[in-house]
């Protein structure tokens, strides 16, 4: 009996996840950035290849492939939609709040279990990153999974190192150079618990076998295909540039991070270094809670010092925070539960109350904290050019070929073009500008003599664009919503 009520409270808790998440998930179009870059690297997958990732039409090796795998086979199961983009995302949260609640209902109680769960829900960082198609709450699960495996081996268990590597290996496989965190965590913890070498006995090496298994046979290909290349994509710009340097308009202070929890966590954010104090000083038959205060600060220390910071890369630390905090809780409500009636529900009321209030202080920071225009970079008015998409998908197409995008200005955000076009996209200027230099997700123009023919091609334009087409090219409007028009353009004969 002892066995099946943490299952069938697991259970419970899991619906409630699904039920928190899974609805609504695809009712707006994708954000016109990572988002909908991974939609379209997965889409692509379907009609090219598996092995080797590709953004509209061009090698693309910034991301290891499991988060595009997963999304790619949602996406030939069900169909290519929002839901299906965004679903691994969702899927992996609630996949995170089960487990941390079956393993604190076996290792602890109910209420601590329950407690992870309603916290991790009312996190509104977590949630926000679970209704996104990105990759970070898969990594957040990775990363789950191996902090519970450390804690197990912190607490003399050492079949917990075949889940902190097979967790470590999924993280890997999600973010590449983010899951570092993890095996730093491992020696910092080493060094502080003082392990002696008996924990590194047939688990640690059964474990290291698994996560090369998992992680190396995609790098050594992509490695044996591309050389330097790979490695100069893979880990140049996109690893050692934001590591060194803020990019991309992301100009933040280094408490940023300090921040980013108090408006995503309220108002149990104020509870955490309470809570990560008490897992520290835990006594030596709980010491396997420092491994997840030691998870919670080393990824809080190697993300404050990234110079590149966005409030999405910390998502992993929100499960380590919601077991210390829930821990921690529980402790201090279990002496209340005693008190009379009344003055539980005193308690709750306040608690309540102040939980609103927390909400209510805290909403315009984080809506400017995940609004498009946090990223620094002109966006296109994507709710017009989707629907237009979308109804020229619904179409005899006219042409076939590449669609030529021309939007004002010299730098623009596509890739929300790119996915909904379902074809290749080629960005052109009509306008002779000065050189910018070239950036495949904003400004890659294409000779204007080489792409616009006397064969009519497809073009997405602003409207505003229409009476500054030069004299040399035929442009017929065939659609226009907002302020975005589709037309067929060729050279004028």
């Amino acid at each position: 009996m002892r066995r099946i009520r943490p299952i069938s409270s697991t259970i419970l808790a899991t619906l409630s996840a699904a039920l928190a998440l899974l609805p609504l998930l695809g009712r707006k179009p994708l954000t016109d950035w990572d988002e909908a870059i991974y939609a379209e690297v997965s889409r692509e997958m379907l009609a090219h290849s598996w092995l080797i990732p590709s953004w509209n039409y061009q090698l693309w090796l910034e991301k290891p492939p499991l988060m595009l795998w997963i999304t790619a086979a949602f996406f030939h199961l069900f169909g290519i939609t929002e839901f299906w983009a965004r679903s691994a995302s969702a899927l992996s949260g609630i996949v995170v709040i089960g487990i941390l609640h079956l393993w604190l209902a076996r290792t602890r109680d109910t209420l601590t279990a329950w407690l992870s769960t309603l916290l991790l829900l009312t996190t509104f960082g977590f949630l926000h990153a679970c209704h996104t198609g990105e990759m970070d709450v898969l990594l957040a699960l990775g990363c789950t999974i191996a902090i519970i495996g450390l804690a197990e081996v912190d607490a003399n268990h050492r079949s917990g190192w075949l889940l902190f590597w097979t967790g470590f290996a999924i993280a890997a496989m999600t973010k590449g150079a983010a899951s570092v965190t993890l095996p730093m965590t491992a020696i910092v913890l080493a060094a502080l618990q003082r392990w002696r070498l008996d924990k590194l006995r047939a688990p640690f090496s059964i474990g290291v076998a698994i996560f090369l298994a998992i992680v190396l046979p995609w790098h050594l290909a992509m490695f044996h295909l591309y050389g330097g290349d790979f490695l100069h994509e893979y880990l140049g710009f996109h690893v050692l540039a934001r590591a060194t340097r803020q990019i991309e308009g992301h100009t933040t202070a280094w408490w940023f991070y300090l921040k980013v929890l108090l408006v995503s966590a309220p108002p149990f954010a104020l509870i955490y270094p309470a809570a990560i104090t008490n897992a520290v000083r835990s006594k030596p038959e709980a010491t396997s809670l420092r491994a997840i205060a030691v998870f919670a600060l080393t990824t809080l220390t190697f993300f404050t010092l990234v110079q590149t910071r966005l409030p999405q890369y910390i998502v992993p630390i929100y499960p380590a925070l919601t077991v210390l905090t829930a821990i921690y809780l529980a402790d201090k409500l279990r002496p209340l539960l005693a008190k009379p009636r009344r003055t539980k529900l005193k308690l709750a009321v306040a608690t309540v109350a102040i939980s609103i209030a927390a909400v209510l202080v805290t909403t315009p920071s984080r809506k400017a904290l995940h609004s498009a225009s946090s990223t620094g970079i002109p966006t296109s008015d994507s709710k017009d050019s989707t629907a237009l998409l979308r109804d020229l998908l619904n179409h005899p197409q006219p042409n076939e070929g590449p669609l030529l995008v021309w939007h004002p200005g010299r730098v623009m955000s596509m890739p929300t073009d790119v996915f909904y076009a379902r074809r290749l996209i080629e960005q052109v200027q009509l306008i002779p500008i000065a050189p910018e230099p070239s950036d495949r997700y904003t400004f890659n123009p294409q000779p204007t003599d080489e792409v616009i023919t006397a064969q009519p091609r497809l073009i997405l334009l602003d409207r505003a664009l229409v009476t500054q087409i030069p004299m040399a090219f035929t442009y017929t409007p065939i659609e226009s919503r907002g302020a975005m028009e589709v037309g067929t353009i060729a050279r004028a004969k």
